[in-house]
């Protein structure tokens, strides 16, 4: 049975609304896990270490039809080359960060058709698309179903208090304000008004970064605390 091409969206835009169609059917593979394994005389078997997961090779074969192909491909080619973040529209509840985009030369044997094969690099996770942050202002139980993930938590503060995430905790010391902790960044800081960085922060804050496990995470504050908004930034392999 011949399958209908799957629709992609870069950018939360559907490429065919460009004119620029996937040729066939695309599923993305699951991440590879980076494992080293060392021999060591005397030991039994061989010593595992593990690295994470790597980036995902993702190649897309996409046609075109237009007056002019090449005016077309040309035109394309900003759009594809800006892909921050890609989706399917099979599994539209996730999408992707891309990392790298190459694109190979065209095949044009018709002055109106055209087909080229874009070499998309994709991190190694799919995340979740409704980001949406959780409020909490008492011990409360956070579900994740995905894999572990790197949260970005806003804490209301008015002195110093803790924050704890199952045997996790951090301080935060000596704020009056708010204090975002982000730990894809590695970093905290507190945001102007219009969302971007205005006060970095890191000297506030006493303790590892946080992550939510997979499965159920208890989280509850204390001290001079008054309420928590985390984006869970959900993942999976």
């Amino acid at each position: 049975m011949k399958l209908n091409a799957s629709r992609i969206k870069i950018n939360g835009i559907y490429t065919d609304e460009k004119g620029i169609y996937p040729k066939g059917r695309y599923e993305v593979p699951t991440a590879e896990e980076d494992i080293e394994f060392i021999e060591i005389k005397g030991r039994d078997g061989e010593l595992t270490k593990k690295y994470g997961y790597k980036n995902i090779p993702f190649p897309v074969t996409f046609y075109m039809h237009a007056d002019s192909f090449k005016t077309a491909f040309r035109k394309a080619k900003p759009f594809i080359l800006g892909a921050k973040t890609m989706q399917v529209d099979d599994d539209d509840e996730v999408f992707y960060k891309v990392k790298s985009v190459k694109i190979n030369p065209a095949e044009n044997v018709m002055k109106t058709f055209g087909e080229f094969e874009v070499e998309f690099t994709l991190d190694s996770y799919m995340y979740e698309s409704d980001n949406e942050p959780i409020r909490v202002t008492s011990r409360t139980v956070i579900k994740n179903d995905g894999h572990k993930t790197l949260p970005i938590i806003t804490a209301q503060v008015s002195g110093t208090g803790k924050i704890y995430i199952n045997d996790q905790e951090i301080t935060i010391k000596n704020v009056n304000g708010s204090i975002t902790i982000d730990s894809e960044m590695q970093n905290a800081y507190r945001k102007s008004p219009t969302g971007l960085i205005a006060e970095k922060m890191n000297k506030h804050m006493i303790g590892e970064f946080p992550v939510l496990q997979h499965g159920d995470n208890v989280v509850d504050f204390s001290g001079n605390l008054s309420v928590l908004e985390i984006v869970c930034n959900r993942r999976w392999v």
